[in-house]
Order: C-alpha cells, then sequence, then structure tokens
C-alpha cells in the first residue's frame, strides 16, 4: 500500500514529469487554523502574477479513491495555465488604470499562504481565517480574469500599499450590494421556471457588474453597515456569503453543522472560504469558531 510520504515523493515526480519549461515549482508547508499541516506544492508561470496551489493532503485522497495519479497532474497544471490572465504583459499596466479597476477579493488565509505571499493582504477586522487582497479586474476580448497585484507590481507602478487598498475598497462599495435570495435565484433562471412562492429569508451578496467572487463584499464596510439588524454571516463558499437574520434561527451550532458538511461534501477545497460562522451588527463581527465553543468578540477602537 502506498502511504502518503512515498505518493508525495510520486506526486512530485509527476509533477516534474510534466511540469512545463516556463513553470516553476515550490513545495513549503503550511499550517491550516487548527494546526494541522499541510503541504502545499506552488505551480508559477513565468511572467504571470498568479499561480495555484494544490495540496498533497487532498491528491493522496483522491489517488486512495481510485483516481489516476498521471491525469490529476495534467489536470492540476491546466489549471495553472487556466489562471495565467492570458499572457499579458503586466509592464503595460499604468498606475491610474489599476485604481481605477482593482476589487477585493477574499481568501481563506490558512490554505493560500503560499499563493498569496507576496501580495498586499489586509485582514477582516473580527473575522479569525478571513484575508482581502486585491486585484485588477481585465477584459481581453470577450474573455474576463483578475491579475493578483503582487507588492513588486505596485512598487514599478508607485502605488503605496495604502493607496491600493483605498482603490480596492471605493471600487467594491461602488459595485457591490446585499439582496434577497430570492431574488438572486430569479436573475440566474428562466422566470418561467422560477419556484413559485418561493421565499427564503437569506440575503445574499451581490456584484452588479460580475459575478463569481461576490463574497468580496467584506471589502465593503459601508454596504455591510446598510444591514439594519443582527445577522449570522454564512461563508457559504469564496465566490458569496449568505445573511440570515439572527431572529429567524437561535441555534449557532445548526448553521455551524451547514457550513461543515457543504465545505466537506460539496465544495472544491479551494473554493472553501471559512468553516467558521459569523454574526455582524451594525458593521461590527463575531466569530464562533468551529469545533472550538468559543466566540471572539471584534470591538472596533475609535
Amino acid at each position: 500500500m502506498v502511504d502518503k510520504d512515498m505518493f508525495q515523493s510520486m506526486i512530485l515526480d509527476e509533477f516534474y514529469k510534466q511540469l512545463p519549461d516556463d513553470c516553476t515549482l515550490t513545495v513549503k508547508d503550511v499550517f491550516k487554523e487548527n494546526d494541522t499541516k499541510m503541504t502545499g506544492i506552488s505551480i508559477t508561470r513565468e511572467g504571470s502574477n498568479g499561480g495555484c496551489v494544490f495540496y498533497v493532503e487532498n491528491m493522496y485522497d483522491r489517488y486512495q479513491h481510485g483516481e489516476d495519479l498521471s491525469s490529476m497532474v495534467s489536470d492540476a497544471l491546466r489549471e495553472v495555465t487556466k489562471s495565467d490572465i492570458y499572457d499579458m504583459d503586466t509592464k503595460s499596466f499604468t498606475r491610474d488604470d489599476l485604481l481605477a479597476h482593482t476589487i477585493f477579493r477574499m481568501a481563506n488565509r490558512y490554505t493560500n499562504q503560499l499563493r498569496l505571499s507576496d501580495v498586499p493582504t489586509r485582514d477582516v477586522p473580527g473575522m479569525t481565517d478571513i484575508v482581502i487582497y486585491p486585484v485588477y479586474e481585465v477584459n481581453v476580448g470577450t474573455r474576463h480574469g483578475t491579475v493578483l497585484l503582487t507588492n513588486s507590481m505596485l512598487e514599478k507602478n508607485h502605488i503605496s500599499v495604502q493607496e491600493i487598498h483605498a482603490a480596492a475598497e471605493a471600487n467594491t462599495e461602488r459595485r457591490m450590494t446585499i439582496i434577497p435570495l430570492e431574488d438572486r435565484l430569479r436573475g440566474m433562471i428562466d422566470e418561467d421556471m422560477a419556484p413559485a412562492g418561493f421565499d427564503s429569508p437569506f440575503l445574499v451578496s451581490y456584484d452588479r457588474e460580475a459575478m463569481g467572487d461576490e463574497a468580496s463584499v467584506l471589502g465593503a464596510p459601508k454596504v455591510l453597515e446598510s444591514l439594519k439588524e443582527p445577522y449570522y454571516v454564512i461563508p457559504s463558499s469564496t465566490h458569496e456569503l449568505l445573511f440570515l437574520p439572527k431572529s429567524f434561527e437561535s441555534s449557532v451550532e445548526n448553521l455551524q453543522r451547514l457550513v461543515s458538511e457543504v465545505n466537506g461534501y460539496v465544495l472544491d477545497a479551494k473554493d472553501v472560504l471559512s468553516n467558521n460562522v459569523y454574526e455582524i451588527d451594525h458593521g461590527r463581527f463575531l466569530t464562533h469558531e468551529a469545533g472550538a465553543g468559543l466566540t471572539k468578540q471584534f470591538v472596533q477602537e475609535a
């Protein structure tokens, strides 16, 4: 039987066999929020500000369930190519262009340590495991993508971390809102197919200009302050957030169980934002830490 150490050696050999000449592979230990150590394989492409990280433990689990090792690596490298922002020349970006088209994205700080190691991240006050990072949005023909902004890229364009964060916050607030979940669903399906009498207590984050990464509302404090009553914040994925009135559900444990099950059985590992459930009240967060039975109150300084 192939154990994890042997598998790690095998998967690295396969990565090196298939690795394109313009790609670099780095192996590094990553510690998650519960001090669990995972082994990350980071693949970056020459000239790219992005890259992808794959975890040996996740791939080992897939291997144990019968997935072919060679195909697994091929799929991973295709993901690297897809994330490589269309081979754009980042030297052509101007300072004004970057400030005008940069918005926030959100990620789990523990599972993205390698990918965000050279990125000017910002904490989400009161959230223990979620981090903000700025990306530059770009359209090439009919294709839409984002460039991960690195510290060196900002330095070349004479942009400070404070400036890029302020621009990302303003741009995110301009386009993000929070709407009823039923309105969001109706906008995604034909009106004739919408379920009759559908009524949900949930609200959902919504980007007026682009779909796909709508959890970015966490980088828009003025939008969050529009919530007029206490809500639970449910990190359904890196792509969206759900908001449930506290008056509707009294059991945080039920919500934590729901988040854990979705993260464990429904989402791809790369789409998991947090295992925690949060509360928000007038823009302030309270953290209910999964499995720890703890809460942490964020008190905003004057």
